[in-house]
């Protein structure tokens, strides 16, 4: 079978079409695109209040951990265990399938499944809710930021206060839309940072020799191989915390001000990694024993 034929049903595999059907995977994107839809905007919200309030940076600790963890879990093959592509991995190790063609039908699965909604949200965000902040104190720290997203985004606005209660806006030209790119952008960066991760290391265990050793360390750095961006992320996310640097609004605001320069260093991240991945994954020996 030609590897183009082979793509299509291997997806399928591994997104549980057989097993499940298609209506699962569109009731959770089509769920998690309406939360986002109407949350997400509350992310650069709750960043601005945390200028002024440290209290609130333990909610970017949580915020950040919960996001590392999704992008773990979509960019290894364990929810296709889940969703019934534990065959295709049988495949693999049986090489009844090609295995770069199986690494790239891996990828599409799980940025379908990981970031999918996020697509979506994009799609969507035209419709969203206006990203508005009230305006800081002069002085403050949080005018020092908003002074930024101003730069960022030029044609932002304040919108009067009136009698009936509605207080003083700055509302931000473009910000949802811009923040739903950035969601996807700031994805994929980390999907494919990963995948160049794994690709480095496992490499570097094969070179060294590792997956043929009988030491007693081997589990142990394996472990802590496999494990070691679930992990690192959190120390960096505390780190940032006790520091009150927000890495996540720092990227939101260099992608609002460069957008053309980071889709193309995207698009070259992508573009090194993903051949360099599927090339490296044919040369390795899978030993488990």
């Amino acid at each position: 079978m030609k590897k183009s034929r082979q793509f299509i049903p291997l997806l399928k595999q591994m997104l549980g079409f057989y097993r499940y059907g298609p209506m699962p995977l569109m009731i959770y994107q089509g769920v998690s695109a309406a939360v986002l839809l109407a949350s997400s905007i509350f992310l650069p919200l709750g960043w601005m209040e945390a200028h002024d309030r440290p209290s609130l940076w333990g909610q970017f600790v949580v915020s950040g951990c919960l996001w590392w963890v999704l992008l773990m879990l979509v960019s290894t093959p364990l929810p296709f265990l889940v969703l019934g592509g534990v065959t295709s991995l049988e495949f693999l190790f049986t090489r009844a399938v090609d295995r770069g063609l199986w690494l790239r039908t891996e990828r599409v699965a799980s940025i379908i499944i990981g970031l999918g909604p996020l697509f979506l949200n994009l799609l969507l965000s035209p419709f969203g809710p206006v990203l508005a902040f009230e305006p800081a104190a002069p002085g403050s720290p949080a005018a020092a930021v908003q002074q930024r997203y101003l730069n960022a985004f030029p044609g932002s606005h304040l919108t009067p206060g009136n009698s009936s209660g509605q207080t003083e806006q700055l509302v931000i030209r473009n910000g949802t839309e811009v923040f739903a790119a950035w969601l996807v952008w700031f994805g994929l960066v980390c999907v494919f940072l990963v995948a160049g991760y794994f690709t480095l290391t496992f490499a570097a265990w094969q070179r060294s020799g590792w997956h043929h050793s009988k030491a007693r360390l081997r589990p142990w750095l394996g472990a802590l191989m496999v494990n070691g961006p679930a992990w690192l992320p959190i120390f960096l996310l505390l780190l940032c915390a006790s520091l009150h640097f927000n890495f996540l609004e720092e990227s939101f605001l260099l992608f609002a001000s460069h957008p053309v320069l980071m889709t193309a260093l995207l698009g070259a991240l992508i573009l090194t990694v993903q051949p360099w991945s599927e090339r490296s994954i044919k040369r390795l020996e899978f030993e488990f024993s």
